[in-house]
């Protein structure tokens, strides 16, 4: 019997293997949009999660778990009460956002980010109180994703970053969105490398 390849360590903070780490790269986007990712338990742990990751560029913001009874927590207190808040999901009555858009905000949002798979995130909405009040916003699509590490069979599938850098390319400016899909682009890399791709 062969002998099995130990498994390399992680980094604790950005969950990449150790001599893949990108905590270094992670940049510091301090914005005024407020981000609040609702990220279910499992997300918490993968190490593909790409959610986590714009939350650690975004001093500006905070990761909820849910589905998770040890951390419950109310959405309403994670959110900065002098501004409107919007949903980013790609539902069928989603608006896209865009400079029209963000003009009549007439200000900084709190950008609220369902991080799960399809069937999970699809019923944030109405299982976290309040979530079904705010209004749901979309990125328009616009050339394929660059997040190659998990298979994705509908035509919005974006990784979360990649959704949100897009948001925040309209909210906050071109340059925020680079700086985030630039992170993504050295995640995809070094994870593909390191499965021999």
């Amino acid at each position: 019997m062969g002998l099995r390849k130990k498994t390399s360590e992680r980094c604790p903070k950005c969950l990449m293997r150790l001599e893949n780490c990108l905590c270094a790269l992670i940049p510091q986007l301090d914005l005024p949009t407020r981000l609040v990712v609702l990220m279910t338990k499992r997300e918490l742990i993968t190490p593909t999660n790409t959610g986590r990751l714009a939350a650690q560029a975004l001093p500006n913001s905070v990761i909820l778990t849910t589905g998770d009874q040890s951390r419950p927590f109310d959405l309403l207190e994670h959110l900065m009460p002098d501004r409107p808040s919007i949903v980013l999901y790609p539902s069928e009555e989603a608006r896209v956002i865009d400079a029209d858009f963000v003009r009549k905000l007439k200000g900084p949002v709190n950008l609220i980010v369902p991080d799960g798979n399809w069937r999970q995130t699809s019923k944030m909405r109405r299982r976290i109180p309040n979530m079904i009040n705010f209004p749901v916003v979309k990125v328009a699509l616009a050339g394929e994703s660059l997040y190659k590490v998990r298979k994705e069979t509908k035509a919005e599938g974006l990784a979360t970053i990649e959704a949100i850098a897009r948001a925040l390319g309209v909210l906050e400016g071109p340059d925020v969105q680079l700086a985030l899909e630039t992170l993504l682009d050295v995640m995809v890399t070094r994870t593909m490398a390191s499965r021999g791709l």
